[in-house]
């Protein structure tokens, strides 16, 4: 035999050899399809199911005394807690010991970074992203947050929340983009592709948009309240965002708590299969919210055990269970269904599929550790923190033009109020973070003056001084299981001693709004479960504010929170206020940054924000019967409109808007509709715009709203300088849902405006469409 042949044979058998020690579906070279069937054609029933089902790593210490789940079958997910680097990789080791070492993917609530982690970087939450108007800025957040989320050693953030918000007592609120559908899908596209569109599959954090659909129009604003929505009304305002989600390839769903016209979310196969698969192209898997399967027995009564509530969410759809301490919630009943002939073995394959293909896409595969000296907080972070924070604040109200701030002019300035010196700034969904590593309002404002002013600062009590008892199933036990230090609530003595204090002073802030930390559960008054049946602010905050203003000292009041507040008196008689939101880490130093002028205000309200819970739901986007008759009569006109209207928000210059060209007169079926503006800066200062373009369909089959939100663009304009706003608006934005419930686009006219909010239109332009009616889409099937 010839040496080269010899040598040849030896090579194809060592091949041979090597690709049979090695699967197919741990070779990183085949085709993620061709992984998934590979792995899929090595699985017993068993395990499939065991991919459908999450554990937690609260019940980690359980499964070392018990390891056959873990050991044997494997698990789909975990849902983690707070923990380092190297427990998720102690955590995910017990994948390895199963037979097929299928890793774990690990999530958490990672919604403005790794917040839930001490010592990371946390940004502003998603109503203050949303204050800034910049889609680009919230892609930036989010890839550097995947950044971070990976290097603790998660995969999966159960984030973005889209759900739009249409009551403003709903506590979750501050986890949303606000009210507007078209803002809100504009802000997830972005954030998908910052969590998911890395070309290194190890820096892809998988996004999970929630909650399908419609928490954010419950009956009294309530978390888990029914939601009375019209299919009309729920294709045109609360899916948008869902579709353009899925759009970018969005690897997760989770449905939300609540029902849908007597349907619970989690059992409704119209919506997750109908409308999200077969219409929408949805081809990730969903993950039920927590502990929603069996809310179906116990919340929404309609499943008489665990197992004809699983088989009710499996069957409209549902892929994995969130979450189980054993085997009998999820697993058992499972495999009885299949058995029975009750759940297909097909539908069974189908979304075990659908979350191999997600760890495939994140390279778990290959490397399912994560080295624990990955850098994170880094100086780049924290400064996009920084300047995320500065665009986020908005500055609602300056009527004496107080703002801003000469330093020079003051010798004392008082700091007082329940959030002026406390981590309210960073919102839900944040854990204790090192002091060093938060600047809170008095902090801010006490770095930026240095020695050049006194600052003094007075505690003037917490919000709630004793913490709520009441237990949910919407949230990690070991949350709620947190004992809580009571005490400190604002009193006689604080309210005395802050206003003496402000009669030696020649300003005060007050830093008022609400508390959303969940580390501390029982003592929020937002956030996941805790709404509140008012807009006002909480206690006995109007009365500081008060007793404060009635000294004489000039009073700002700086609003904390995460979902829209107003006190009459305050919106009434202060001049000067600022919503300050959920700014992030920095958000005591971007706030100081603004009161004194280094920056100029760029926020603007992406929410409406009522006069008072009377007058909910109060969204931007009304049809004209709702002020036709009004409140005139009952009360006065002026209780038809806002404390503060979508999209408003002040700035220290002026712009001047040109008057707007349209690229035509009429639409034409395909072609966009191109508007171009020229912006002029007509004040002394730099400063940023926020150009905002609505339509209304002048007349039409179907009652529609009076303005919706179809373009924006946010603009820098040094003093004197003009740019021209370029706004396309696609054909099918034209478009309704019409009496057959077809999206259509109807001949007629329609109204562009252009303003810099809802309620400050500086131009209308008509444009009519001459053709014939145009179908944009055709749903699978109405409900």
């Amino acid at each position: 035999m010839k040496p080269t042949l010899f040598l040849s044979i030896i090579a194809l058998f060592s091949a041979m050899r090597s690709e049979a020690q090695t699967p197919v579906y741990m070779d990183a070279s085949r085709p993620v399809e061709e992984r998934v069937k590979s792995l899929m054609d090595e699985m017993t029933l068993e395990e499939k199911v065991a991919q459908m089902d999450q554990f937690s790593d609260w019940d980690l210490d359980e499964y070392k005394k018990n390891p056959t789940l873990l050991n044997n079958l494997g698990v789909g997910s975990i849902i983690a807690t707070p923990a380092t680097p190297e427990a998720y990789n102690e955590l995910q080791a017990l994948s390895e010991k199963s037979r097929l070492k299928i890793p774990f993917l690990i999530g958490t609530d990672a919604a403005h970074g790794m917040a839930v982690l001490p010592g990371y970087t946390v940004f502003p939450t998603s109503i203050s992203q949303a204050a800034t108007f910049n889609p680009e800025l919230v892609n930036r957040i989010a890839t550097a947050a995947s950044e971070e989320i990976r290097a603790a050693g998660i995969h999966w953030t159960f984030a973005p929340c889209i759900d739009i918000t249409q009551d403003a007592r709903w506590g979750r609120t501050g986890e949303t983009y606000g009210e507007c559908p078209f803002l809100t899908s504009a802000l997830v596209r972005q954030a998908i592709r910052g969590y998911q569109n890395h070309p290194n599959p190890q820096n892809r954090v998988a996004a999970c948009v929630k909650h399908l659909v419609g928490g954010g129009r419950s009956i009294g604003g309530v978390n888990h309240g029914t939601a009375e929505i019209s299919e009309r009304m729920l294709r045109s305002f609360f899916l948008p965002p869902f579709d353009a989600a899925i759009q970018e390839n969005v690897m997760t769903i989770m449905p939300g708590h609540n029902d849908i016209n007597g349907i619970p979310a989690h059992s409704n196969k119209w919506l997750l299969t109908d409308i999200m698969r077969k219409e929408f192209g949805f081809k990730g898997f969903y993950i039920t919210d927590m502990k929603d399967i069996e809310n179906l027995i116990s919340l929404h009564r309609t499943a008489t055990n665990q197992k004809d509530a699983v088989h009710q969410g499996i069957a409209a759809g549902l892929d994995m269970h969130m979450y189980s301490t054993n085997m009998d919630q999820f697993i058992n009943p499972m495999l009885e269904l299949i058995k029975e002939g009750a759940i297909s073995q097909e539908q069974i394959d189908e979304s075990v599929a659908r979350i191999l293909r997600v760890k495939f896409e994140l390279g778990l595969f290959e490397n399912r550790y994560v080295k624990p000296t990955l850098p994170y907080a880094t100086p780049k972070a924290h400064q996009l923190a920084l300047d995320a924070a500065r665009e986020s604040i908005i500055l609602l109200k300056n009527e004496e033009d107080l703002l801003p701030l000469d330093k020079k002019k003051y010798k004392r300035i008082l700091i007082t109020g329940p959030n002026a010196n406390n981590h309210s700034i960073l919102g839900d969904w944040s854990r204790e973070q090192p002091e060093e590593n938060v600047t809170t309002i008095y902090e801010g404002i006490r770095d930026y003056l240095g020695k050049d002013v006194e600052v003094i600062y007075t505690h003037s009590g917490r919000l709630k001084g004793k913490k709520s008892d009441v237990e949910v199933n919407t949230t990690d036990p070991a949350t709620q299981q947190k004992v809580l230090e009571e005490g400190g609530e604002m009193n006689d003595f604080s309210i005395a001693d802050a206003t003496e204090k402000a009669k030696s002073c020649e300003l005060a802030i007050v830093a008022v709004g609400g508390y959303g930390l969940r580390y501390d559960w029982g003592l929020r008054t937002y956030g996941e479960s805790a709404d509140r049946p008012s807009i006002d602010l909480y206690g006995r905050q109007e009365e500081l504010v008060r007793s404060i203003a009635a000294t004489g000292t000039p009073v700002i009041v700086v609003i904390v929170n995460g979902k829209p507040l107003n006190n009459e008196w305050i919106t009434k008689n202060i001049p000067t206020i600022v919503d300050a939101w959920e700014p992030g880490m920095y958000g005591g130093r971007a706030l100081a940054e603004i009161l004194f002028g280094e920056v100029n205000p760029s926020g603007r309200l992406p929410i409406t924000i009522p006069q008072s819970a009377g007058h909910i739901p109060q969204y931007y986007y009304q049809t004209k019967s709702r002020t036709y008759t009004g409140y005139g009569l009952g009360s006065s006109r002026k209780d038809d409109k806002p404390a503060f209207p979508f999209g408003h928000g002040l700035s220290y210059t002026t712009f001047e808007y040109d008057t707007p060209q349209l690229n035509d007169t009429l639409l034409h079926e395909g072609r966009p509709l191109e508007l171009s503006i020229a912006i002029t800066n007509r004040g002394k200062r730099m400063g940023a715009e926020t150009v905002q373009c609505y339509i209304q369909d002048e007349v039409s089959s179907v009652v529609t709203p009076l303005m919706l939100l179809k373009g924006f663009q946010k603009i820098w304009l040094n003093p004197g300088e003009t740019k021209t706003v370029k706004i396309t608006i696609p054909f099918e934005e034209f478009g309704l849902w019409n009496q057959a419930m077809k999206h259509v686009v109807e001949p007629g006219g329609f109204t562009v405006m252009v303003g810099s909010s809802s309620a400050d239109i500086k131009h209308r332009k008509h444009i009519e469409y001459k053709g014939s009616p145009v179908e944009v889409r055709t749903p699978t099937l109405t409900q």
